[in-house]
């Protein structure tokens, strides 16, 4: 069943009575293509992470009433703070790695400008903050990644610079990212990694992360794109120290 975000209203829930606010896209997705209307079960979401079964007694375009069934504590936000710093891509690539971004857990997602990066100006962050929020619903998240604005590649290294693991891919490298994982002894509750644009990173580029404090590696020997090198390394990086 579709599942949709509330922001409840203070003190909403008594006698089972669930009251809050629906994004205009939600009342839309709800009443003309799901069809749904008083009577009907819905499932909603909250910030702190609780999820409730119920039945409609009101919708408007701006607020819903339940009564709700059942709840429950979601237990699928990730521990693990990840940091992405993907070098903006050109044409919708950015609209895949937001999505499968956030299905892998990450926390937050930096746009970059680098040297090759091809994009130099978007306006799509509004629409990439919307397909994180479309994907948290579908693997059940409650709190979506905050796309943030575009950011500068020198300025980028001001940013979450208190990570515990900060990582930039560079092909070149001969040490991999297997291997660095490995390495690691106990527990890590914050990482931030930096993926390049379709051409990757400049020699430049990779020394100053260096002098930044980031550690420069390796997928292995063949070339990824992009886009699967973002899915990769996320998911290698949940695996090791996260909830994969």
């Amino acid at each position: 069943m579709p599942r949709f975000p509330i922001r409840k209203e203070p003190s909403s829930q008594d006698d089972g009575i669930l009251r809050g606010t629906i994004s205009k896209s939600d009342y839309t997705h709800i009443t003309k293509v799901l069809r749904f209307g008083t009577g009907d079960r819905i499932t909603v979401f909250d910030a702190e992470s609780v999820e409730y079964e119920g039945i409609i007694m009101d919708i408007s375009s701006e607020t819903i009433t339940i009564r709700v069934q059942n709840t429950r504590q979601l237990e699928t936000e990730p521990e693990l703070e990840l940091n992405l710093f993907q070098a903006i891509l050109k044409a919708n690539r950015m609209d895949g790695i937001i999505s499968q971004a956030t299905q892998l857990g990450v926390s937050e997602i930096f746009p970059v400008i680098s040297e090759r990066t091809q994009v130099r100006s978007t306006s799509k962050v509004k629409r990439w903050n919307k397909i994180a929020l479309e994907s948290t619903k579908q693997c059940r998240r409650a709190v979506p990644p905050v796309v943030s604005q575009p950011v500068d590649f020198k300025s980028a290294f001001r940013v979450r610079g208190e990570s515990e693991i900060k990582i930039i891919l560079y092909e070149n490298k001969n040490e991999l990212l297997r291997d660095y994982m490995r390495s690691m002894n106990g527990q890590v509750n914050s990482i931030s990694i930096f993926i390049g644009p379709e051409g990757g990173f400049s020699q430049r580029e990779i020394t100053l992360a260096e002098k930044s404090g980031y550690t420069a590696l390796s997928l292995g020997k063949r070339i990824l794109r992009a886009e699967t090198a973002s899915v990769v390394s996320l998911a290698l990086l949940q695996s090791r120290f996260g909830d994969i």
